[in-house]
């Protein structure tokens, strides 16, 4: 049985989505997907054709910047710190972003059952970035 679940973060104050990743990055979130990057190509409308690649960080925000400077929907995956517990990260145009726990996704053991997310490891490492920024957080899980 799989699981899908979503975080939504929406900040109070539109930031440039360059200034977001940059802001996750400064936290303790990183592009490291098993030694390699995983993002949504250049060109990407809507197909999800993620790309997961060995290149180097710089070559990777210059896609991303392309794409931001173009209004593409920005997707990247990304790790926290040295855990390799993460996700993908969609960034829309107007800063909203959705994060779904999909690497290595953090569970609670809940009366011997192991497949609810952690959603307050999550919290704890997403809401802080933002500081003063942060406006709501939204979860949802489907199992």
């Amino acid at each position: 049985m799989s699981v899908s679940a979503s975080i939504e973060i929406s900040l109070s104050k539109q930031i440039s989505r360059m200034t977001i990743l940059r802001k996750l990055e400064e936290f303790g979130w990183s592009y490291n997907d098993q030694g390699k990057v995983t993002f949504l190509p250049i060109g990407d409308e809507d197909d999800f054709n993620w790309q997961r690649k060995c290149i180097p960080t710089d070559e990777l925000l210059k896609i991303l910047a392309i794409k931001d400077n173009q209004g593409e929907l920005i997707g990247v995956a990304m790790t926290w710190k040295d855990t390799n517990i993460g996700g993908t990260f969609l960034i829309k145009k107007n800063g909203t972003i959705l994060m779904s726990p999909d690497i290595n996704r953090k569970v609670l053991d809940v009366e011997s059952y192991n497949k609810v997310t952690d959603i307050n490891w999550y919290t704890t490492k997403l809401v802080p970035v933002f500081g003063q920024l942060f406006e709501s957080i939204s979860y949802g899980e489907h199992v």
